[in-house]
């Protein structure tokens, strides 16, 4: 089941369409495909019933590992001790088994996978899902929700959100196979909605949107923390979420650094998108407390940081001195571009790592 295109939506994909056709006649578009049909065909045969139900941790970091949303992860295997640690690999295979072969409505398994498995963000959950069965399901990541935006889809789909329900991606699946009919129309046969991801990241190559001004930036919370962790990560930092560091404070990220038999070195961000600033402050001065802790970082709107600068007026100078700010647009530009450093340098297989 699709969703009828306005004639406005139609007008906006066909002018990409030449761009895509360029793309498609490409020694890119060759090498993209290659490495499309090896990925898909692995992790479609990892993912049968009877190979969940014998998968061991190697296996699941085998899956993670050939992701595109796991590129910016230099230590992979970092990544997947850390999802098996936070979860357990039986919770895992179970969720996954019911995710692709429950008898629930797939909404319901979809929004359970969510709720039950910790580390694995939308991204990475809807590209297993594509490449599991790339006719019925698409991907969902920052660069297909900006380029949905160019299309004209922000009336009916929440292009502004980063973690979507079940109900919601069933809805992006259904615009997603309306895009999918009018690139076959346009003479692109065998296009699936694996396929369709290529066309939505060459929409948004095609001229990025002018970065907003940033006091009216609109962003999501837990897409900027997961930004903020993956850049961690590209440093070479030991990078989570959601981490406790002190009494009364958990904070949404920590960067930690061991530095030889000498102690550790850690950083400590706050996300914030709205409500108390005192609570954001009384937070980060608990961090603070640790001794460990040499910085302790508020990221937000430029509007919000603002707002957060003049609340700290009159507290303790050293606090004020540990405290500096980043601006949320800063993070997410700035993971748009260590991913397109990733994706060049991956191509010269400098390094592999032990699922390679």
């Amino acid at each position: 089941m699709t969703i009828s295109l306005s004639e406005e939506q139609i007008k906006n994909i066909r002018e990409h369409i030449e761009n895509f056709k360029k793309y498609s006649k490409s020694e890119e578009y060759r090498r993209d495909l290659k490495n499309r049909w090896e990925r898909e065909e692995f992790i479609a045969n990892a993912l049968k019933e009877e190979n969940i139900e014998t998968m061991t941790e190697f296996d699941f970091g085998e899956i993670i590992s050939k992701l595109w949303a796991s590129q910016m992860w230099a230590n992979k295997e970092y990544l997947v001790r850390r999802i098996v640690e936070d979860n357990g690999l039986d919770k895992i295979k179970n969720n996954l088994r019911y995710l692709l072969y429950g008898q629930d409505p797939f909404e319901i398994r979809y929004d359970q996978f969510v709720g039950n498995v910790k580390g694995l963000g939308p991204a990475s959950i809807t590209e297993i899902l594509c490449f599991f069965n790339p006719e019925k399901y698409g991907i969902w990541n920052d660069k297909a929700r900006k380029a949905l935006k160019k299309l004209g889809f922000e009336d009916i789909l929440p292009l502004n959100k980063y973690r979507i329900s079940g109900k919601e991606y069933m809805k992006f699946n259904k615009v997603a196979r309306g895009i999918v009919e009018e690139l076959k129309r346009a003479g692109f046969k065998n296009t699936d909605l694996l396929i369709l991801d290529y066309f939505l990241y060459e929409v948004w190559c095609a001229g990025e949107t002018k970065r907003e001004e940033s006091k009216r930036y609109e962003f999501d919370h837990d897409e900027i923390r997961d930004y903020v962790r993956d850049i961690g990560l590209f440093l070479g930092f030991e990078a989570e979420t959601e981490k406790t560091i002190g009494h009364g404070a958990r904070v949404d990220v920590i960067w930690r650094a061991r530095i030889a038999n000498l102690g550790v070195v850690t950083y400590v961000f706050e996300v914030h998108r709205g409500g108390s600033i005192d609570s954001l402050v009384l937070n980060l001065q608990k961090a603070v407390r640790n001794l460990t802790v040499q910085k302790i970082i508020a990221v937000s709107s430029g509007e919000q940081l603002e707002k957060i600068k003049k609340e700290i007026n009159g507290l303790p100078e050293d606090f004020i001195r540990a405290l500096s700010f980043w601006d949320a647009q800063d993070v997410e530009q700035t993971h748009g571009k260590l991913s397109e450093v990733i994706r060049s340098i991956k191509r010269l297989e400098l390094v592999k790592s032990e699922f390679d």
